[in-house]
């Protein structure tokens, strides 16, 4: 799943101390849940009681700002760092798979990105997958008319091609492969086009305008599969002339509205209209602009600063976990300002694991949610605008959420700042009443990451429990160091900061690589507390059949939180600033954290 680091794919939080968007997030259902979604004036897709409002805080978290017909200009973004690849196969930053809106195609997309209305629509495809009776096999057929920017037919050989890429991870390396190289029927060992060539029929067939995509196991959310990048069509074989494998993130073949102009990586990307893309096989996306202009810089205080004067429409890959601190400030105390402002959240909870191969006892677990002081973390991460607190792990978005007025387990008690009482109980029952010493990692560097670490261990100390710090270097932390039980149990960690976005917004999206004992391996697992519940195994292994009703997706998140391997803190947020003359603006909340969708942006 996306270890969207929050930190990098969006950079949420600013900190290494969250886990990697990817990204991401739901009513759900094969084919796509939600509320259905009604078009405004120019036909870009938005909730059903929204036909577009004027500039407002907030208002794009779940509205269209702005709505206007205008077509033309240029669309200036920046970002603080380049997208992990332009290759759709390896982008796994939330940010990324936004902007691959812009040039790349999907069998099928979302309709509805804004609020939690997440509803898939087909994209390429003339509809929605239809499947066999247990979900291991799904069909697709392309819509007549759709190209690729060289004016060449894309074919269902295009689509098996780019799902054949998925495997070959010894030449492309990265990205949500993984969905595809263990759910999609392939002969063992298989190792991609490049080294194997194409998988038998039995496996995916392509015949003419049609493909049928044979699975090891049913997946009721395969639709989900297919609206990510990594499943979308490459021109089969040829790629793109000598942007082919590794370098084909340099100019990735077009078939959406926009093309690659020019890239200069670490530095600029432009994109241009694209004349062979069609709005009539495009319901998805109506874009307005002519161009779209990216320009990568290092420093969010120029970001920030470009932005308010106007030469920025908005922060692509969220300006270094939405707007600086100095500019929040001024953002949020000017209404001038503020009215172009969004704090949307996202389908992600920064968590703290609790080990439950350290920590044994339960009680002693159940005593360290009780202490924590989630009030006075969520102040080091930025306050209200950096998140909601979360009394469990199901994030808004996903089927079976619950308010943390709704369910609250163990509480930190009315204001968040622990319940010491109930701590202190614990750890009688635990057999130790005068508490224990824990291990606490976290990664460096980080601003945020060594503040989090001071007041989990002053809020702990409160009730006797006693931290001491273990760090690593974010780029092996969750790989390597809190991502490989054998690590944990040699530094004997019994705690430790992370986080989490859902990859698509189903409970499996969210949960599958965090919960699921068959997630554990040693090392590169995201189920770092080794999390091998047959309650909590059962209802992932059984959601992808389909028959799992929100009860039991509420179950699954009340087994999780009976462990007690994971101290919920807060579902995360993010303040966005948006030019004043950007129109037909919204909230991408199912793929990239709430920034803005620009494929439909326009300028006035």
């Amino acid at each position: 799943m996306r270890r969207k680091s929050l930190t990098v794919a969006v950079a949420l939080a600013a900190a290494s101390a969250v886990v990697l968007s990817a990204c991401s997030s739901s009513s759900k259902g094969s084919g796509g849940g939600g509320t259905s979604a009604n078009n405004n004036s120019n036909g870009v897709s938005g909730s059903a009681s929204n036909q577009g409002v004027p500039a407002a805080y907030n208002a794009a978290v779940d509205n269209i700002v702005n709505p206007s017909t205008k077509t033309g200009g240029t669309l200036n973004l920046g970002a603080t760092a380049d997208a992990d690849s332009w290759d759709p196969k390896i982008a796994y930053y939330g940010w990324a798979w936004n902007m691959q809106r812009l040039y790349n195609r999907s069998l099928i997309g979302y309709k509805v990105l804004n609020g939690y209305k997440f509803e898939l629509a087909p994209d390429l495809a003339t509809d929605m997958g239809t499947h066999n009776a247990d979900f291991t096999s799904w069909t697709y057929t392309l819509k007549p008319g759709v190209k690729w920017e060289n004016g060449k037919a894309i074919t269902a050989m295009d689509v098996k091609y780019g799902l054949e890429r998925n495997f070959a991870s010894a030449e492309i390396p990265g990205g949500p492969s993984s969905y595809f190289t263990n759910g999609i029927k392939a002969p063992k060992g298989y190792k991609g086009p490049y080294k194997d060539g194409d998988v038998p029929d039995t496996d995916i067939k392509a015949s003419g305008s049609t493909i049928t995509i044979n699975l090891t196991a049913p997946n009721a959310d395969f639709d989900y599969l297919m609206a990510m990048g990594a499943s979308s069509p490459v021109p089969y074989k040829t790629e793109n002339g000598s942007f082919k494998g590794a370098t084909y993130t340099k100019h990735p073949m077009a078939d959406g509205p926009f093309k690659f102009q020019s890239y200069s990586p670490g530095k600029s990307l432009v994109l241009v209209r694209n004349p062979e893309w069609s709005q009539s096989t495009d319901t998805i996306r109506h874009p307005l602009v002519d161009q779209v202009n990216l320009t990568i810089d290092t420093n969010p205080e120029d970001l920030d600063n470009k932005l308010e004067s106007g030469q920025l429409d908005a922060n692509a890959n969220g300006g270094a976990g939405g707007i600086t601190p100095a500019f929040k400030t001024k953002v949020l105390t000017d209404p001038s300002l503020k009215k172009n402002a969004d704090d949307p959240a996202a389908s992600s909870t920064q968590y703290l694991p609790v080990f439950q191969s350290v920590i044994t006892n339960v009680h002693c677990r159940n005593a360290i949610f009780y202490a924590t002081n989630k009030a006075s973390l969520l102040n080091v991460y930025g306050g209200p605008t950096s998140g909601e607190i979360s009394g469990s792990m199901t994030p808004p978005g996903i089927e079976g959420y619950q308010t943390t007025a709704q369910y609250d387990p163990l509480s930190a008690g009315p204001d968040q700042t622990g319940d010491l009482t109930k701590a202190k109980s614990e750890l009688q029952a635990c057999g130790k009443p005068s508490g224990f010493s824990v291990t606490f990692a976290y990664p460096t560097p980080s601003s945020y990451a060594p503040k989090a670490y001071a007041a989990e261990k002053a809020a702990l100390a409160r009730v006797g429990i006693t931290l001491t710090a273990v760090t690593d270097d974010s780029s092996t932390y969750y790989n390597t160091f809190i991502g490989s039980p054998s690590n944990v149990l040699k530094k004997h960690i019994g705690m430790a900061i992370a986080g989490w976005g859902a990859d698509f917004p189903t409970n499996v999206g969210f949960y599958q690589a965090i919960a699921n004992g068959n997630a554990i391996v040693d090392p590169g697992t995201s189920n770092y507390v080794s999390l091998n519940d047959p309650v909590v195994n059962g209802l992932l292994n059984s959601g992808p059949a389909g028959k799992n009703t929100v009860t039991d997706w509420q179950n699954l998140n009340h087994q999780i939180m009976t462990d007690a391997v994971y101290v919920p803190l807060y579902w995360t947020k993010t303040l966005y600033y948006r030019n004043p003359r950007m129109t037909n603006v919204t909230s991408d909340n199912a793929l990239a954290f709430g920034i803005y969708d620009f494929v439909n942006i326009g300028v006035s």
